[in-house]
Protein backbone atom coordinates (compact mmCIF):
# COMPACT_ATOMS: atom_id res chain seq x y z
CA UNK A 1 0.00 0.00 0.00
CA UNK A 2 1.73 3.65 -0.53
CA UNK A 3 3.12 5.26 2.10
CA UNK A 4 2.42 8.85 1.16
CA UNK A 5 -1.46 8.22 1.18
CA UNK A 6 -2.40 9.77 4.26
CA UNK A 7 0.07 12.88 3.19
CA UNK A 8 -1.61 13.35 -0.03
CA UNK A 9 -4.72 13.71 0.76
CA UNK A 10 -4.07 15.91 3.66
CA UNK A 11 -2.35 18.42 1.35
CA UNK A 12 -5.19 18.13 -1.35
CA UNK A 13 -7.77 18.92 1.24
CA UNK A 14 -6.02 21.56 3.50
CA UNK A 15 -3.65 24.49 3.25
CA UNK A 16 -0.29 24.47 4.23
CA UNK A 17 -0.73 26.78 7.23
CA UNK A 18 -4.50 25.24 8.14
CA UNK A 19 -4.75 23.90 12.03
CA UNK A 20 -5.71 20.51 12.39
CA UNK A 21 -6.06 17.82 14.63
CA UNK A 22 -5.18 13.72 14.88
CA UNK A 23 -6.66 11.96 17.00
CA UNK A 24 -5.70 8.18 17.81
CA UNK A 25 -8.14 5.89 19.50
CA UNK A 26 -6.46 2.32 20.59
CA UNK A 27 -9.85 0.49 21.57
CA UNK A 28 -8.64 -2.50 23.20
CA UNK A 29 -7.00 0.12 26.06
CA UNK A 30 -9.33 3.05 25.23
CA UNK A 31 -6.29 5.38 24.83
CA UNK A 32 -6.82 8.74 23.06
CA UNK A 33 -4.23 10.27 21.55
CA UNK A 34 -4.69 14.14 20.19
CA UNK A 35 -1.84 15.93 18.42
CA UNK A 36 -2.68 19.46 16.52
CA UNK A 37 -0.49 21.23 14.56
CA UNK A 38 -0.28 22.62 10.60
CA UNK A 39 -0.93 20.83 7.60
CA UNK A 40 2.02 21.12 6.53
CA UNK A 41 3.76 19.34 9.72
CA UNK A 42 1.05 16.64 9.74
CA UNK A 43 1.32 15.90 6.33
CA UNK A 44 5.38 15.89 6.88
CA UNK A 45 7.24 12.19 6.31
CA UNK A 46 8.24 12.43 10.23
CA UNK A 47 4.60 13.07 11.52
CA UNK A 48 3.67 10.56 9.07
CA UNK A 49 5.83 7.77 10.18
CA UNK A 50 4.69 8.09 13.83
CA UNK A 51 1.40 7.67 12.46
CA UNK A 52 2.07 4.53 10.61
CA UNK A 53 4.33 3.49 13.77
CA UNK A 54 1.37 3.90 15.87
CA UNK A 55 -1.52 2.16 13.72
CA UNK A 56 0.49 -1.04 13.50
CA UNK A 57 0.33 -0.66 17.40
CA UNK A 58 -3.50 -0.75 16.46
CA UNK A 59 -4.17 2.83 16.88
CA UNK A 60 -7.24 3.83 14.90
CA UNK A 61 -6.30 6.86 12.68
CA UNK A 62 -8.44 9.90 12.81
CA UNK A 63 -8.29 13.78 11.26
CA UNK A 64 -10.24 16.79 12.31
CA UNK A 65 -12.54 17.56 8.88
CA UNK A 66 -12.21 21.77 9.64
CA UNK A 67 -9.84 23.75 10.41
CA UNK A 68 -9.10 24.84 14.12
CA UNK A 69 -8.32 28.51 15.53
CA UNK A 70 -4.79 29.29 16.65
CA UNK A 71 -4.26 28.60 20.21
CA UNK A 72 -7.17 25.86 20.26
CA UNK A 73 -6.66 22.52 22.17
CA UNK A 74 -10.01 21.32 21.65
CA UNK A 75 -12.30 20.13 19.38
CA UNK A 76 -15.34 22.04 20.00
CA UNK A 77 -17.56 23.79 17.90
CA UNK A 78 -16.64 26.76 19.19
CA UNK A 79 -12.73 25.91 18.02
CA UNK A 80 -13.41 25.45 14.23
CA UNK A 81 -11.99 28.73 12.45
CA UNK A 82 -12.79 27.80 8.85
CA UNK A 83 -14.98 24.63 6.89
CA UNK A 84 -13.07 23.17 4.69
CA UNK A 85 -15.16 20.24 3.41
CA UNK A 86 -18.95 19.14 3.66
CA UNK A 87 -18.97 15.33 4.26
CA UNK A 88 -21.28 12.04 4.82
CA UNK A 89 -20.57 8.50 6.70
CA UNK A 90 -22.43 5.51 5.43
CA UNK A 91 -22.38 2.83 7.70
CA UNK A 92 -24.93 0.53 6.63
CA UNK A 93 -25.50 -0.59 2.76
CA UNK A 94 -22.66 2.34 2.03
CA UNK A 95 -21.59 1.16 -1.55
CA UNK A 96 -25.06 1.10 -3.04
CA UNK A 97 -25.96 4.52 -0.92
CA UNK A 98 -22.79 5.94 -2.61
CA UNK A 99 -23.81 4.73 -5.89
CA UNK A 100 -27.31 6.28 -5.90
CA UNK A 101 -25.77 9.36 -4.42
CA UNK A 102 -23.00 9.91 -7.65
CA UNK A 103 -26.48 9.48 -9.46
CA UNK A 104 -27.74 12.37 -8.27
CA UNK A 105 -27.95 15.28 -10.97
CA UNK A 106 -28.28 18.22 -7.54
CA UNK A 107 -24.99 17.14 -6.05
CA UNK A 108 -21.67 18.30 -7.38
CA UNK A 109 -19.16 15.06 -7.65
CA UNK A 110 -17.61 14.49 -4.56
CA UNK A 111 -13.42 15.09 -4.22
CA UNK A 112 -13.48 11.91 -2.45
CA UNK A 113 -14.38 8.53 -2.09
CA UNK A 114 -13.16 7.18 1.09
CA UNK A 115 -13.59 3.26 1.97
CA UNK A 116 -13.41 2.80 5.37
CA UNK A 117 -14.26 -0.18 5.80
CA UNK A 118 -15.89 -2.77 4.11
CA UNK A 119 -19.35 -1.27 2.14
CA UNK A 120 -18.56 1.56 4.19
CA UNK A 121 -18.08 4.86 2.72
CA UNK A 122 -17.40 8.40 3.78
CA UNK A 123 -17.95 11.59 1.08
CA UNK A 124 -16.00 14.52 1.02
CA UNK A 125 -16.63 17.77 -0.72
CA UNK A 126 -14.03 20.40 -0.99
CA UNK A 127 -16.13 23.75 -0.03
CA UNK A 128 -15.44 27.43 0.64
CA UNK A 129 -17.39 30.12 1.50
CA UNK A 130 -19.68 28.01 4.67
CA UNK A 131 -20.61 29.37 8.03
CA UNK A 132 -20.76 26.77 10.55
CA UNK A 133 -24.54 26.61 11.26
CA UNK A 134 -24.83 26.48 7.21
CA UNK A 135 -22.33 23.66 6.92
CA UNK A 136 -23.79 21.79 9.64
CA UNK A 137 -27.52 22.26 8.23
CA UNK A 138 -26.59 21.09 5.02
CA UNK A 139 -25.20 18.18 6.30
CA UNK A 140 -28.23 17.09 8.41
CA UNK A 141 -30.20 17.69 5.43
CA UNK A 142 -28.49 15.24 2.92
CA UNK A 143 -28.42 12.94 6.26
CA UNK A 144 -31.87 12.71 6.01
CA UNK A 145 -31.83 12.61 2.51
CA UNK A 146 -29.42 9.45 1.73
CA UNK A 147 -29.40 7.36 5.21
CA UNK A 148 -26.09 8.49 5.90
CA UNK A 149 -24.94 8.54 9.63
CA UNK A 150 -26.71 11.65 11.62
CA UNK A 151 -23.62 11.52 14.41
CA UNK A 152 -21.47 12.87 11.72
CA UNK A 153 -22.68 16.35 10.89
CA UNK A 154 -21.07 18.71 13.40
CA UNK A 155 -18.04 21.04 11.80
CA UNK A 156 -15.83 19.79 14.67
CA UNK A 157 -16.31 16.23 13.78
CA UNK A 158 -12.77 13.32 13.04
CA UNK A 159 -12.90 11.16 10.01
CA UNK A 160 -10.98 8.01 9.17
CA UNK A 161 -7.25 9.19 7.57
CA UNK A 162 -7.00 7.53 4.14
CA UNK A 163 -3.63 5.43 4.03
CA UNK A 164 -4.40 3.54 7.35
CA UNK A 165 -5.90 0.44 9.02
CA UNK A 166 -8.93 0.30 10.23
CA UNK A 167 -8.55 -2.49 12.96
CA UNK A 168 -12.22 -3.40 13.57
CA UNK A 169 -11.83 -6.33 11.44
CA UNK A 170 -9.73 -9.48 10.95
CA UNK A 171 -8.03 -8.62 9.24
CA UNK A 172 -7.49 -5.54 8.75
CA UNK A 173 -8.73 -3.34 6.54
CA UNK A 174 -6.68 -0.66 4.72
CA UNK A 175 -8.41 2.89 3.98
CA UNK A 176 -7.82 3.90 0.71
CA UNK A 177 -9.39 6.88 -1.00
CA UNK A 178 -10.63 7.15 -4.81
CA UNK A 179 -10.14 11.46 -5.92
CA UNK A 180 -13.33 12.25 -8.01
CA UNK A 181 -12.59 16.10 -8.58
CA UNK A 182 -10.46 19.21 -7.43
CA UNK A 183 -13.09 21.71 -7.26
CA UNK A 184 -13.76 23.67 -4.37
CA UNK A 185 -17.63 24.26 -4.67
CA UNK A 186 -19.05 27.42 -2.91
CA UNK A 187 -22.59 27.02 -1.07
CA UNK A 188 -24.79 27.67 -4.08
CA UNK A 189 -23.72 24.59 -5.57
CA UNK A 190 -25.29 22.61 -3.13
CA UNK A 191 -29.39 22.18 -2.46
CA UNK A 192 -30.47 24.37 0.23
CA UNK A 193 -31.83 23.03 3.23
CA UNK A 194 -35.11 24.03 3.70
CA UNK A 195 -37.00 23.31 7.17
CA UNK A 196 -40.87 24.16 7.56
CA UNK A 197 -41.29 22.58 11.21
CA UNK A 198 -43.45 19.88 10.01
CA UNK A 199 -40.49 17.98 7.74
CA UNK A 200 -37.05 18.97 5.88
CA UNK A 201 -35.91 18.51 2.89
CA UNK A 202 -33.62 20.34 0.27
CA UNK A 203 -34.18 22.21 -2.64
CA UNK A 204 -32.16 23.40 -5.66
CA UNK A 205 -30.75 27.16 -4.69
CA UNK A 206 -29.94 27.79 -8.20
CA UNK A 207 -31.27 25.74 -11.91
CA UNK A 208 -28.04 25.81 -13.59
CA UNK A 209 -25.61 23.40 -15.93
CA UNK A 210 -23.06 22.00 -13.06
CA UNK A 211 -20.39 22.19 -15.87
CA UNK A 212 -20.73 26.04 -16.40
CA UNK A 213 -18.70 28.52 -14.18
CA UNK A 214 -20.56 30.23 -11.77
CA UNK A 215 -20.77 33.68 -12.57
CA UNK A 216 -20.78 36.63 -10.40
CA UNK A 217 -24.33 37.62 -10.67
CA UNK A 218 -25.86 33.85 -10.19
CA UNK A 219 -23.56 34.38 -7.01
CA UNK A 220 -25.46 37.07 -5.77
CA UNK A 221 -28.74 36.02 -6.70
CA UNK A 222 -28.20 32.89 -4.94
CA UNK A 223 -26.71 34.64 -1.74
CA UNK A 224 -30.05 36.93 -1.87
CA UNK A 225 -31.97 33.81 -2.18
CA UNK A 226 -30.43 32.37 0.70
CA UNK A 227 -30.88 35.47 2.92
CA UNK A 228 -34.58 36.28 2.02
CA UNK A 229 -34.97 32.71 2.37
CA UNK A 230 -34.06 32.85 6.35
CA UNK A 231 -35.87 36.30 6.75
CA UNK A 232 -33.40 38.89 5.94
CA UNK A 233 -34.79 41.53 5.39
CA UNK A 234 -35.40 42.90 1.66
CA UNK A 235 -33.53 46.19 2.12
CA UNK A 236 -30.85 44.84 4.36
CA UNK A 237 -29.73 41.87 1.64
CA UNK A 238 -29.64 44.66 -1.30
CA UNK A 239 -27.05 47.27 0.71
CA UNK A 240 -25.10 43.66 1.09
CA UNK A 241 -24.96 43.52 -2.37
CA UNK A 242 -24.74 46.94 -3.53
CA UNK A 243 -21.65 47.29 -0.80
CA UNK A 244 -19.73 44.71 -2.50
CA UNK A 245 -20.56 44.97 -6.16
CA UNK A 246 -19.25 48.72 -6.35
CA UNK A 247 -17.66 47.17 -10.29
CA UNK A 248 -20.97 47.86 -11.12
CA UNK A 249 -22.06 51.29 -12.77
CA UNK A 250 -25.11 51.80 -10.34
CA UNK A 251 -24.77 49.18 -7.36
CA UNK A 252 -27.54 50.06 -5.44
CA UNK A 253 -29.81 49.68 -8.92
CA UNK A 254 -28.35 46.25 -9.32
CA UNK A 255 -28.65 44.70 -5.84
CA UNK A 256 -32.04 45.80 -5.53
CA UNK A 257 -33.08 44.30 -8.87
CA UNK A 258 -31.55 41.05 -8.07
CA UNK A 259 -33.24 41.21 -4.60
CA UNK A 260 -36.21 41.69 -6.80
CA UNK A 261 -35.64 39.05 -9.03
CA UNK A 262 -35.01 36.48 -6.20
CA UNK A 263 -37.92 37.88 -4.75
CA UNK A 264 -40.28 36.61 -6.92
CA UNK A 265 -38.47 33.27 -7.71
CA UNK A 266 -39.15 32.43 -4.11
CA UNK A 267 -42.53 33.08 -4.34
CA UNK A 268 -43.06 31.15 -7.40
CA UNK A 269 -41.89 28.28 -5.78
CA UNK A 270 -43.49 28.51 -2.55
CA UNK A 271 -46.95 26.77 -4.16
CA UNK A 272 -45.12 23.82 -5.55
CA UNK A 273 -42.96 23.58 -2.38
CA UNK A 274 -44.80 24.96 0.80
CA UNK A 275 -41.70 24.25 2.74
CA UNK A 276 -39.61 27.40 1.43
CA UNK A 277 -39.25 29.27 4.66
CA UNK A 278 -40.50 32.37 4.48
Amino acid sequence: MPSDAGSVYIRENFAPTDRLAVVLLNKQTKAVIQRVGTSERIASPEFQSWLRHMNAARHEVYISMNTLKEGARGRTKDDVATIRNIYLDFDENGTAAVQKLLEREDLPTPNYLINSSPDKWQVVWNVEGFEKDQAEQLQRALVRQTGADPAATDSSRVLRLPGFYNHKYSPSHYVRAENRSSDIYSPDRFPRPVQDGRSARITRTVGRNPDLPVSQSERDWAYACRALSRGDEPHAVAAAIAAYRTDKHNPQYYAELTVQKATEALRAQAPADESVER
